[in-house]
């Protein structure tokens, strides 16, 4: 399937004259420098990838008067969806290599641990990614472990409070979700105050639909502290890639410190 991709890409930038400078594979031959790629006068770096290589990609690159294409190469894809919508990689890179895209900086989540440009969640909650790698994977026996530990995860460590602003409940949440939008960052807190919600925010957890599950919405702002009920370091997820947090994280929203390459009438 990814080689159909790749194929289907050279044969787009043949159609429009679009040369390949370099080719390389993320993790195993690492983002090329800004050095390098001036060296070399590499204009744009195009991207195939999940939301965490993309990440990855953009916070190496910060500073880079260059431009990156990211296209959806992931299980979500929220970062190309921010930038292209529903586009597939072919509509993508028709227009990107046709002219018909144009540079964005879009606002990206900042915290000490790195930034978030689709997807940032805080809490004991985040055990559940785990269980999104088991399934990706499909292996039922590590994806039935991964889900006893997550379980175990959620209600046996502290949950998390929003300190600043003071909004919600200050007994905590098992994950919180940070979402960008036009005038902030808005706060989107799960909760399981019974059992029908813990059994309703277990199976959005499960199918990675957080949204789904019963939740309050507080927002926008712009800085957010989120604190542990528990002196306990934070779980976070950039991006869909886990990080430890510190006992409390303040998080910003900052314009993208690189261009972006968009194709979508608008970018959230």
């Amino acid at each position: 399937m990814r080689e159909d991709v790749l194929a289907s890409i050279d044969s787009a930038c043949e159609e429009f004259g679009v040369c390949i400078a370099r080719r390389s594979t993320f993790p195993d031959d690492g983002i090329p420098t800004r050095q390098t790629l001036a060296e070399q006068g590499i204009e744009t770096v195009v991207t195939l990838g999940g939301d965490g290589t993309i990440n990855a990609v953009v916070s190496g690159l910060a500073g880079w008067d260059g431009a990156i294409l990211p296209l959806p190469g992931g299980t979500q894809n929220l970062t190309p969806k921010r930038l292209h919508g529903d586009a597939d990689v072919d509509a993508v890179f028709a227009a990107f290599a046709s002219g018909k895209a144009r540079r964005v900086r879009p606002g990206v989540l900042r915290s000490s641990k790195g930034i978030a440009l689709a997807g940032l969640l805080v809490g004991p909650g985040t055990s559940w990614n785990a269980v999104r790698e088991a399934m990706r994977e499909g292996d039922a026996g590590t994806m039935l472990s991964a889900i006893g530990t997550a379980i175990e995860g959620t209600t046996g460590n502290p949950p998390v409070r929003i300190a600043q602003p003071e909004v919600g409940e200050q007994a905590g949440y098992p994950i919180v979700e940070l979402i960008v939008e036009d005038g902030g960052i808005d706060i989107a807190a799960y909760h399981a105050r019974n059992g029908a919600d813990f059994l309703g925010q277990t199976w959005a957890l499960l199918r990675q639909e957080f949204r789904e599950g019963p939740h309050e919405t507080y927002g926008p702002f712009d800085r957010i502290v989120i604190a542990s009920t528990g002196d306990d370091p934070l779980d976070l997820l950039l991006d869909g890639e886990p990080a430890p947090g510190d006992a409390q994280e303040t998080f910003t929203l900052e314009p993208c410190q690189v261009d972006l390459i968009a194709t979508a009438t608008e970018v959230a």
